[in-house]
């Protein structure tokens, strides 16, 4: 009678190891699900995440930059014509900021699903390599985009820029991953691009309304222009931003 009761406990070794298959390969544990040694584990994660430091350096370090000069100098005009151009050029650069986070977002990606090819077809030293060099040619080409397009001098410009490469991006993805079925990032790729378009419309509308002769007296516009005031004033305190910035 013991031999059933033996036989038993030796299905249940067999259980822990399915949590390691079902891991899916798009995930950022792919390098543990696929048994590379763990000294390589924080040097991929390292590589992986240089694809998003060329977003914040070459796209939110500018647009924050062009947002707090713009605050500072709508703080200081009075209604009218100025008043109309500076409101735009805000929302433009707001607008490029979220362009920004999602070309962040997508590069992420991007570079998270090369590495789990690469990581199946090579070894971990060339897959290093590999990262490094996509993340590189990602940020040299970046900086020439915004250069061309002059985004790093005007921040009307500074969002086309960040649309083209956030499009870029994502028809680089989906076409190296045409041929192969990946619902989940194809989606999440997708979902991003198009919260980012919609925001962008979104914004414009409210912009170009707002301007229009009686749409001040709305008491929505005027609430909200009333927080936004409020909100440029905190934030100033917090910053310590003062009025020599930028030349102002």
């Amino acid at each position: 009678m013991a031999n059933p009761s033996l036989s038993s406990p030796s299905n249940g070794p067999d259980k822990p190891h399915a949590p390691v298959v079902a891991v899916s390969l798009l995930q950022p544990r792919v390098a543990v699900a696929l048994g590379v040694p763990k000294r390589w584990h924080h040097t991929l994660s390292a590589c992986r995440l240089l694809s998003v430091a060329t977003p914040i350096f070459w796209g939110l370090r500018i647009a924050l930059r062009f947002l707090v000069a713009d605050l500072l100098r709508l703080s200081n005009l009075d209604h009218g014509r100025d008043v109309a151009t500076i409101t735009l050029r805000l929302t433009e650069t707001a607008l490029a900021v979220i362009w920004c986070c999602a070309s962040a977002y997508l590069a992420f990606f991007f570079t998270d699903c090369l590495m789990s090819r690469w990581l199946i077809n090579y070894t971990p030293q060339a897959t290093v390599v590999r990262l490094f060099t996509i993340s590189c040619a990602f940020a040299y080409l970046t900086s020439w985009i915004v250069y061309l397009v002059g985004g790093s001098q005007d921040p009307g410009l500074l969002l086309p820029a960040w649309i083209g490469i956030a499009t870029i991006l994502t028809t680089c993805y989906h076409f190296t991953q045409r041929k192969i079925k990946i619902r989940k990032e194809t989606f999440a790729s997708i979902s991003v691009f198009s919260i980012a378009s919609f925001v962008s419309m979104v914004a414009l509308l409210l912009h170009s309304h707002s301007t229009r002769v009686g749409y001040q007296n709305v008491p929505l516009v005027a609430l909200t222009k009333r927080v936004c005031q409020i909100a440029g004033r905190v934030i100033f305190r917090i910053l310590g931003v003062t009025r020599e910035i930028d030349g102002l």
